[in-house]
């Protein structure tokens, strides 16, 4: 809770992501709003894959899928965590087709329109990695705001 609430209490009106242009002073209000309903939400953990594409994927002939180079596995939310490296690979241009993406959901035995609950933990984990850039990388600072943005808006349209 350490992490939602520590992004919480960064929006306020001096918040760097304003003045970089992530959010503006409206978008921040609606923003806490959505991460103060995180914090209400059980979520379960478990280990995500961390590098989910077809480079570590092998189909049977049967059509069973199996995952590989588990290197990048880490325990966080499931299934948020994959899902989020989904969706930024397809907002960098990177894939995967919706197609894709519907075939992923249904192995978890989702549907498109559940996604719209998970936009708000993308948003968290986008706005933290700013926030990170600006005490540990700032040369990262710009390409993860600008993702942000791009976050931002697929969140609060």
């Amino acid at each position: 809770m350490g992490y939602v609430n520590y992004n919480i209490n960064s929006l306020t009106e001096h918040d760097q992501l304003i003045e970089l242009g992530v959010i503006n002073k409206t978008e921040s209000k609606r923003v806490r709003k959505l991460f103060e309903n995180i914090k209400n939400e059980k979520f379960k953990f478990g280990l995500n894959h961390g590098d989910i594409s077809l480079k570590n994927t092998i189909i049977s002939d049967e059509g069973q899928v199996s995952l590989l180079d588990w290197g990048s596995a880490q325990v966080s939310v499931v299934p948020h965590e994959d899902i989020n490296e989904i969706w930024k690979c397809q907002m960098l241009g990177g894939g995967p087709t919706s197609q894709e993406l519907s075939a992923f959901l249904e192995g978890y035995g989702l549907k498109e329109e559940d996604l719209t609950n998970m936009k708000p933990f993308m948003l968290l984990r986008a706005f933290d990695n700013v926030r990170w850039a600006f005490d540990q990388s700032p040369d990262l600072i710009e390409a993860y705001a600008k993702f942000a943005r791009r976050v931002v808006e697929m969140t609060l349209d």
